[in-house]
């Protein structure tokens, strides 16, 4: 009889073993379920990060040599280079849309600045905060991240000049906002043009006051769908 009660006092225990073991599998399944989409945006995230430091540092190495930064950068995929000189053998392109991050510089021969955008999925990300994206930036204020050379801002498309108080009262002046650089897209057509509004477009690349889109209109795969998106 004694041993007969050690066995069912072993099926007990078993049995609580049992359902402790998948209540721990629940509260793992259910953990994973709620914070799993947000892991891998943090994941993306920092692929996003790396891929634009990469670039970054490739630019400014470019600038060390020329005393120029690039007028444009190569869409992702294609290499960093001033003539034999590779500085980048390959630029990332975003871990999850697959288009090229947007580089904007100063419209010369000769830009002494530049910036280059991207969107983090992870909007809770302080980082959005620390370097004043949380309104957005970038042409049409369309970006939450970026990177720049040391004298410029990442947002000047974003801050609109408003006019001083006027003392005493009264009528402030007009409000001045900052012209903002020209989209250059592949329309459907194979040409380069400037487009409003790329994006609904759904133009793969947009090519910031670049003319000649980098010559890659000659391939159907970087023209827009359509041309909703141009500038009437």
């Amino acid at each position: 009889m004694g041993l007969k009660k050690n066995k069912n006092l072993n099926k007990g225990f078993i049995l609580i073993e049992l359902l402790i073991v998948l209540t721990i599998v629940g509260v793992i399944s259910v953990f994973s379920a709620v914070n799993g989409p947000t892991q891998l945006q943090k994941v993306r995230d920092a692929v996003r990060k790396s891929q634009i430091d990469r670039v970054k540092k490739a630019i400014e190495e470019y600038h060390q040599d020329t005393n120029c930064y690039p007028q444009t950068i190569p869409t992702c995929t294609n290499s960093i280079n001033n003539e034999e000189l590779v500085y980048l053998d390959k630029i990332g392109c975003d871990p999850k849309t697959k288009l090229s991050y947007t580089y904007v510089s100063e419209i010369s021969e000769c830009p002494k600045w530049y910036q280059l955008y991207g969107n983090l999925e992870y909007t809770l990300d302080k980082i959005i905060d620390k370097i004043g994206c949380r309104e957005g930036c970038g042409p049409d204020c369309r970006f939450n991240y970026g990177v720049s050379s040391s004298n410029q801002n990442l947002d000047p498309y974003c801050k609109y000049l408003t006019a001083s108080p006027v003392p005493g009262g009264g009528t402030p002046g007009p409000t001045t906002i900052p012209e903002p650089p020209l989209q250059y897209v592949c329309a459907p057509n194979g040409a380069c043009e400037v487009f409003e509004n790329p994006n609904l477009s759904g133009c793969p690349d947009i090519y910031i006051n670049d003319p000649l889109c980098q010559g890659a209109c000659d391939k159907k795969v970087n023209t827009c769908h359509d041309d909703r998106g141009k500038t009437n």
